[in-house]
C-alpha cells in the first residue's frame, strides 16, 4: 500500500544534527534521499513488530507504531507514524550506522 503523509520531520535532535551537515556529502544525501522517500510512501520502510520496540524509543518517545528503512547498506532510520491535523506524519526518531541500530535493538 503506498500513501503519502501530511508531512516528514525528525526529532529535534536529529533536525539540528541535518542541519549541520555539510550540504552535498554522503550523508546528507543518504538521508535527503530518505526523507523523499517517504515523503512519496509512508509504508516504504519495514514495520517492526511491537514487542521488538526498544525501550528507549517507548519511553523517550511514547511510540505506537515503529518503522526502519534502509538509507543505504549501512545505514538505518526509525521513523513512527502520528496522527496530526492534516492527516498522518512521519517523524524520523533516528539515523544509526548498522552496528548502532543493533545495538538499540538488543542483536548481538
Amino acid at each position: 500500500m503506498k500513501k503519502r503523509p501530511s508531512c516528514v520531520k525528525a526529532e529535534r535532535d536529529l533536525a539540528n544534527f541535518i542541519s549541520s551537515l555539510q550540504k552535498g556529502c554522503y550523508f546528507e544525501k543518504i538521508i535527503t534521499n530518505g526523507i523523499d522517500t517517504l515523503r512519496e510512501n509512508m509504508f516504504a520502510g519495514t514495520k517492526i513488530e511491537r514487542k521488538k520496540f526498544p525501550k528507549y524509543y517507548v519511553r523517550k518517545y511514547g511510540i505506537r507504531n515503529l518503522y526502519k528503512i534502509n538509507l543505504d547498506s549501512k545505514t538505518r532510520a526509525t521513523y513512527s507514524l502520528v496522527a496530526d491535523g492534516a492527516g498522518v506524519a512521519v517523524i524520523i526518531l533516528e539515523v544509526l550506522d548498522h552496528k548502532n541500530y543493533q545495538k538499540r535493538f538488543g542483536y548481538k
